[in-house]
Parts: C-alpha cells; structure tokens; sequence
C-alpha cells in the first residue's frame, strides 16, 4: 500500500471518529479537521483547514492553555492526555473538554495530532447530581423533624441532624443498622414494628402515628411518625416529631380545668354555707347584707393571695397583714405580730382566713381595735412534727367575761380548726381581753417561699 493510500486511511478513518480530532502542522495550522469537530463544534472545513488553530472560528480558539501546551509538545515533551479546558465559545456557548494530543512525524515533518472529547454534558449532568445531592442533604438536615432514609429491608441510610440530637444518636453508629438496632435497641418498639411491617407495606404510608416510648436515655417521649415508601428509589422515608410537650401540655391543661373546677366547687360551698349561717344569726336585711358582704370580702381577699402564689400557697404573715389591713389597722405601736415562715395550702388558707376574719372584726367592734388603750400581739411557732402552734391577745380591753350568747363567728372559730383542720382552737374571755389559741398540723412538704 502507497503513501497517498496509506493517506486516504488515515484521513478516513479519522473522519469516522466519533471524537473531535485535528492535524496540525508544525505552525498550528489545521492540515486535517474531521467530521466530528465540524460538527461539535459548529464551523466547516473552509473556515478551518490551513487556519491557525488560534484562529478558528474568528479567534474562538485561541485558548490559553493551548497556547501553552501545544508549542511545549512540538518541543518533545510527553503525549498531554485528559487535560481538562473550560472555556466559553462564542457560538455554541461553555464547554467542558478533555485534550489527548501526540507528536507526529511524518515525512520529514513534525505534527499534532490533537483528540477533543466534549464532556459538558456529561460532567454537567454530574455536576447537577452532586448540586442535588449537597441540595438534598442541606434540605434533610435543615427540617426540625427527625428524618430517617431505610431501605426496604428497614436499614439506616440517613439520619438527619435533627433525628441525632433529638434521640442523642451519633449519625456514624446509625447507617448500616436495622432501625430496631438503634441506640442498643432501644428503638426495637412494638407499635414501630407493626407501623413498619403491617401498614406500611399494606398502604405505602402512614400519617400521624402515635407511639410513646420509654427510653433508657431521654426518658419517655410521645412521637408521630409519617412514612412514605419511595418506589422508584426504592427507599422508605420515615419522619418522627417529638410531641412529648404538647401531649404533656394538653393533660397539664386538664388537671388545671379539673382543679379550678374542684376550686370553684369549694368555695361556692364556702359561699353558700356563710351565707345560710349569716342568715340564721341576723335579725334584718341590712346586718345581713353587710356582715355577709364582709365575710365574702376575706373569702375574696385569701383568694388573691392564693392566686398570687405559683404553687397555690399563701404565707401566713401576709395573710394575717392582708385581714388586718383590710380593717383599717395601721402600725401605731400597739400590734406586734411575730413568728417564722409558715407555708399554708389552701385548704388551710381558706380556713385561717375566716378565723382572723372573725377575730379581726370582734377587735374591731368590740376588743383591741374598739379601745385607745387596746394592744394586740399574734405571735406563733412550729414544732418539730410540724404541729402550728398561733396564740392571738389581745390585751387592755375591759371585758365582763365571755359572751352570753355565742355567735357566729365565735362558733366558727371554735369549731373549724377540728372540723376541716385535724387540729383545735379556744377561745379564752378574761377581764384584761381574749385570747385565742390556734393548733394545727402543717404539710412540711410545701414549706418554704410561697
């Protein structure tokens, strides 16, 4: 075979390349252009054959890195291959390429033979997975959820960051694990299985299902799981929300309901029962409608120091402070009021209330208030069973002795320290005032600030 055939093969089987290939000369000019650059890269052989390859495409070509390249490969250095160009063409736009480029020699003469793959698509299409992915871990670790990928055979894929710090779960000891394996089993919860194993497979998703499990670490938590099986990537998407506060606030929110309920019952019964005994002891519309108004004005006033209490506690100062205010007492001298912190509940607060009530109104009208020359001391201490121990004397108030007839408020202060209180209370009538003592038995476990 000839020169000039050995030519015509070269040059045909050049032009079958599915891959952009130019001959250049020793000056880089193009000797041979084949079908695939025409068509890759949109020019024809007039515009390009005895061109400098610098040149091409009205000066498209004149890349930096070929300008490099080429004139140090003339020069003998290796073959240059895969080396990556970027550049933007004019006409058709970006381009990716890989060069493969060798020294020839051929009668006497030095040429390139230079190879050019388009990788654009390819590496964009890359590219746009890489960018999918990075968008599509970015998304999962920014959801609050926890999110967890299984395949179908229930093994961790991927955690997010939410689900790790959620359940105190490093994301490296989860994937590759059975889900059931999480957290050295703590994840294996019946009503998960039957989610995953029985509805899942049955109806490809579930929505809102409730489970409440107690873990070793984080203690007992409720949780809604939705799932969704994902056919074409052959995954199951499993996303858990943490309503352990909401679930906790709702039945919080139910024993509040229950307790204001309970507390409203009580005191309409305290109501109702100062009421009917005020009726009975008084002879007119008019004393009945200002001792009752008053007596439901100390019933108001424990109330609000209940109310301003978090734990729905009063202390005992500030309530015996608040009755003797309430009746125009104000410090001149002739009261002393002594004692330690003592912490009443509510029932008690309640009770105690309507005794100092009724002493404080008897002071009024007839003891240490009524007389310029009266003195009132309260004064109590705590034992060491929690017994309360409270003696309130008054003193410089002439009296003849005890009433003739007991009224209401004496009878109730009498009486209510046992009746409701588990403890006792006297009053004592002498010719210098009275003198109450008031013993009862104390919670110690809500004893300290109100």
């Amino acid at each position: 075979m000839g020169d000039a055939e050995l030519s015509d093969m070269a040059s045909a089987i050049v032009n079958t390349m599915g891959e952009a290939v130019l001959v250049l000369e020793d000056d880089l000019r193009v000797a041979l252009a084949n079908t695939a650059f025409l068509r890759t890269f949109e020019v024809n052989a007039e515009q390009t054959e005895g061109e400098s390859i610098f040149e091409l495409g009205n000066g498209q070509w004149d890349i930096p890195e070929l300008r490099e390249l080429l004139p140090r490969l003339l020069q003998g250095e290796d073959p240059i291959s895969d080396y990556r160009v970027e550049h933007e063409f004019d006409t058709i736009g970006r381009r990716i390429m890989l060069l493969n480029a060798r020294k020839l020699q051929q009668e006497g003469k030095n040429r390139v033979l230079l190879a050019i793959r388009d990788e654009t698509e390819r590496l964009g299409s890359e590219g746009e997975i890489l960018a999918g992915r990075e968008f599509s871990d970015k998304l999962i670790d920014s959801i609050r959820e926890g999110l967890i990928v299984l395949t179908p055979e229930l093994k961790v894929v991927r955690v997010n960051l939410s689900f790790c710090e959620m359940f105190r779960i490093d994301s490296g000891d989860a994937v590759g694990c059975k889900i059931y394996d999480l957290g050295n089993g703590q994840w294996d919860i019946p009503e998960l299985r039957q989610a995953l194993e029985e509805i899942l497979p049955q109806e490809n998703s579930f929505d809102d299902y409730e489970v409440t499990h107690d873990f070793p670490v984080i203690g007992s938590r409720t949780m809604l799981l939705n799932a969704r099986r994902l056919d074409h990537m052959n995954r199951i998407l499993l996303a858990i929300r943490d309503d352990t506060s909401r679930v906790r606030n709702q039945e919080e929110q139910r024993l509040l309901i229950g307790e204001v309920q309970h507390r409203v019952k009580n005191i309409l019964g305290n109501v109702q029962s100062l009421a009917n005994a005020t009726l009975r002891r008084s002879s007119t519309v008019e004393e009945f409608g200002m001792v009752f108004k008053d007596r439901l004005q100390s019933v108001a006033r424990a109330q609000d120091l209940l109310m301003r209490g978090a734990k729905g506690v009063a202390d005992l100062r500030k309530l015996l402070e608040f009755e003797l205010k309430a009746h125009g007492w104000v410090p001149d001298g002739r009261l002393t009021i002594d004692g330690i912190s003592v912490i009443l509940s509510r029932e008690q607060t309640q009770a105690v209330a309507m005794v100092l009530h009724e002493l404080t109104t008897n002071a009024v009208k007839y003891g240490a208030f009524s007389h310029a020359t009266g003195r009132l001391d309260v004064f109590w201490n705590v034992s060491k069973d929690y017994r309360l121990r409270l003696v309130w004397r008054e003193s410089g108030v002439p009296l003849d002795g005890p009433p003739e007839k007991k009224g209401f408020g004496t009878g109730m202060i009498e009486r209510s320290m046992s009746h409701s209180m588990g403890g006792e209370s006297e009053l004592e009538f002498t010719n210098d005032g009275v003198c109450c003592h008031i013993d009862f038995p104390l919670d110690p476990t809500i004893q300290g600030p109100a």
